[in-house]
């Protein structure tokens, strides 16, 4: 247990918590984005979810947007849905593993189920959590997508 004295102040997470997604849907209604849905769990990280979908290439891949009460924020993007299995999955390592050093902002991960996944993880304390900077994020990843879909789906599809 954290002792209060008058340096230190011992903060309630889930006043923290609010604060960035209070500032997430401010920024959502003042721009006049409606495309996300928001799904608050009831977890012991007091984790709020906004889902939307990026159009890609024609597709529409699923879009998270996770905070809880941590320092970050994360970005999720379902490329392929249940396409990796155990067997692709070590085929796919080196790929995977080159993709993750040679592409700085993002990071491709296969889920328990085996969708694989483009993560960015936003450093965001709420009194610096900034919804602009995640909505550029948000662009620089379908900007990524746009050019990369193929090649990417061409590592994935690959006998």
């Amino acid at each position: 247990m954290v002792e209060e004295t008058k340096d230190t102040k011992v903060l309630n997470m889930e006043e923290k918590m609010a604060d960035k997604v209070e500032k997430m849907q401010q920024f959502l209604a003042d721009n006049k984005i409606e495309c996300f849905d928001v799904q608050k769990l009831e977890d012991e990280r007091h984790t709020t979810i906004f889902r939307s979908r990026m159009e890609v290439k024609g597709q529409l891949l699923p879009m998270a947007v996770l905070m809880d009460d941590s320092v970050y924020v994360i970005l999720q993007v379902q490329i392929a849905p249940q396409v990796v299995d155990e067997a692709k999955l070590a085929e796919l390592a080196g790929a995977i593993n080159n993709m993750n050093n040679n592409v700085r902002p993002f990071k491709f991960t296969v889920s328990d189920r085996g969708d694989f996944m483009l993560n960015a993880c936003i450093t965001a304390e709420n009194n610096s959590f900034n919804p602009v900077l995640l909505n550029a994020i948000m662009g620089e990843a379908l900007k990524f997508l746009e050019a990369q879909y193929a090649n990417i789906m061409e590592v994935i599809w690959k006998k």
